[in-house]
């Protein structure tokens, strides 16, 4: 090859040689050892021109190589014009994740090979390098089915990811040797900050990677400590029964997804091999299934939830809403269904939780008694507590009286909690119609004034959805109303390697659009037509997460 050993640039200012004009982004390399007469790759003539270092910029052989690979001269320099974005091309190994255009389409994907490929005839000086990119499932959709495999040049690559290059030991930028430097860290790392998120979470290869059927566990712990310590004291408890147990979760998972935003398979399974069944380590599970295990039989913690049942506390860690369909309501709101749900089983908060988890109304992964279910932001309890300061229902003011059989009336509009005043209970029963209602007394909110009265309400920070059996989640990750991302821990593959799952993290900033709609607005929309995350966050919820503001980060 002509100029093997020479040195190659590229035109960065256009200049004249004789007669000849040069473009900015055109390739050459020095015939002289003095580097003063050069031959410019992209000129049909063979002519040697004068070369001025002032207009050009020394690159290496493989960087001429993804260079030349790139027909427009424009987007050449266009490329090495963005420096950072060009050491990481040139940088670029098999394994690499990129985004990427392709067929007028953002795509993302794996680098899967290099292609070298040498100039037309008497064009023989440079070698075009080419990328060979694997696109992930979901984007081969996108491309109507196209094959998975492209073939792409430098110019066509818009970002490389960063999820491993941050940490300074890591060399060689493959999957597998990540182990090397996502070390497990032992002291106690605080959830992931708002300003942070952008920085450390978003990508692929970011969150924890799913592996054999682990998206139930992956999105589970994703959305219950990413963010929020909410749990954080499980992680910390000297009263835990599984110390080793504890020790795992906190080091090898929590603790490392926090700092570094990324947990490999292989921390997940030594959890996985410990919840006292095999079939953890294999099998399809649901969330309710593994926190159980996790937290009552493992680390035996004090139940989360503690629910009044006919004088008797009873303890449990998740609340499954239990209720018959109303078919007047097509879009029911969470607050809607767990106050229906108290009702209709005659329950009562004992206590504020610091942390409710709610599996909504379905039965297995398939059936969903509604096909969309609105997740409150805030979760007014007030109603729901036993023996605690309540308002009345219609003037808001200290309610002495709860009346059942007047929580089933329509038309004592809004919301299923009916508790009054003295004063609004004698009105509302002379009605013809409740005449035969029996209120109870509250004897708690005797002598209490309006003024004594606040409301308790919980706080929404995940969303765990399902469809066809494979759990993701959605998270809060800081108060702006628009601070939502989208997780799944298999979001792709790398061929049929182990342990070769993808994971991803995505803003999804238009739930903070929809999520602030009041019940009239969103019930108006056509659901069939919102973007497919957000029908996703409204149409498979499986689980919603609430937390006491009180109580957590």
């Amino acid at each position: 090859m002509a100029s093997k050993g020479k040195a190659i640039f590229i035109v960065m200012r256009e200049f004249t040689a004789g007669k000849q004009k040069i473009s900015l982004g055109s390739l050459g390399f020095f015939l002289d050892t003095k580097q003063r007469r050069a031959r410019i790759v992209d000129l049909k003539s063979r002519l040697d021109v004068p070369v001025k270092r002032t207009n050009i910029k020394a690159v290496s052989r493989r960087e001429a190589g993804f260079l030349y690979g790139i027909s427009s001269l424009q987007r050449r320099y266009e490329v090495v014009a963005r420096e950072k974005l060009f050491m990481s091309i040139c940088s670029l190994e098999v394994h690499d994740v990129i985004r990427l255009k392709c067929k007028g389409t953002i795509a993302v994907g794996i680098v899967a090979s290099f292609w070298e490929l040498c100039g037309t005839a008497g064009h023989h000086e440079l070698t075009k390098l080419l990328i060979e990119v694997d696109l992930l499932e979901e984007e081969v959709g996108a491309l109507n089915n196209q094959n998975r495999k492209v073939k792409i040049d430098a110019g066509d690559i818009l970002v490389v990811s960063s999820c491993v290059r941050s940490y300074p030991h890591y060399q060689h930028h493959k999957l597998k040797e990540i182990n090397a430097v996502l070390e497990d860290v032992a002291e106690a790392v605080p959830p992931v900050q708002e300003c942070e998120t952008g920085q450390k979470m978003m990508g692929l290869m970011r969150g924890i990677q799913g592996n054999a059927n682990s998206c139930y566990l992956d999105s589970t712990l994703f959305s219950l400590f990413s963010f929020s310590s909410v749990l954080d004291c499980i992680l910390h408890s000297s009263e835990v029964y599984d110390e080793k147990v504890q020790q795992i979760l906190r080091r090898d998972i929590v603790n490392p997804l926090r700092k570094h935003g990324f947990v490999r398979a292989e921390n997940v399974m030594k959890l996985r091999k410990l919840l006292r069944c095999d079939t953890f380590i294999t099998d399809e599970k649901d969330p309710e299934e593994f926190l159980s295990v996790l937290l009552q039989e493992i680390l035996s913690i004090e139940p989360l939830l503690k629910i009044r049942s006919n004088n008797k506390t009873q303890k449990c860690n998740i609340y499954q809403i239990i209720m018959e369909k109303d078919e007047a309501v097509n879009v029911p709101t969470v607050q809607y269904l767990l106050e229906k749900s108290f009702l209709s089983c005659d329950l009562k908060f004992d206590e504020i939780p610091s942390c409710l988890m709610l599996q909504m109304p379905r039965f297995g992964k398939n059936f969903k008694m509604f096909p969309f279910i609105f997740p409150s932001m805030e979760l007014d309890i007030t109603d729901l507590l036993y023996k605690k300061p309540s308002e009345c229902f219609i003037c808001s003011g200290p309610a002495e009286y709860e009346c059942g059989q007047c929580m089933k009336d329509p038309l004592l509009a809004p919301g299923p909690s009916k508790q009054f005043c003295h004063l609004c209970e004698r009105q509302v029963h002379s009605h013809k119609e409740r005449r035969e209602h029996k209120a109870e007394r509250i004897e708690s909110t005797r002598g209490l004034h309006r003024s004594s009265i606040s409301r308790k309400k919980l706080q929404l920070f995940a969303v765990l959805c399902i469809k066809t059996s494979h759990y993701v989640s959605f998270v809060r990750y800081g108060p702006n109303k628009r601070s939502w991302v989208f997780f799944d821990s298999m979001a792709g593959r790398l061929g049929d390697e182990k342990g070769s799952n993808v994971p991803a993290i995505q803003p999804c900033p238009q739930l903070g659009h929809y999520l602030a709609m009041s019940e009239e607005q969103f019930a108006a929309l056509d659901l069939t037509q919102i973007d497919i995350l957000s029908k996703r966050f409204f149409s498979d919820a499986y689980m919603c997460m609430y937390q006491n503001p009180d109580n957590s980060a």
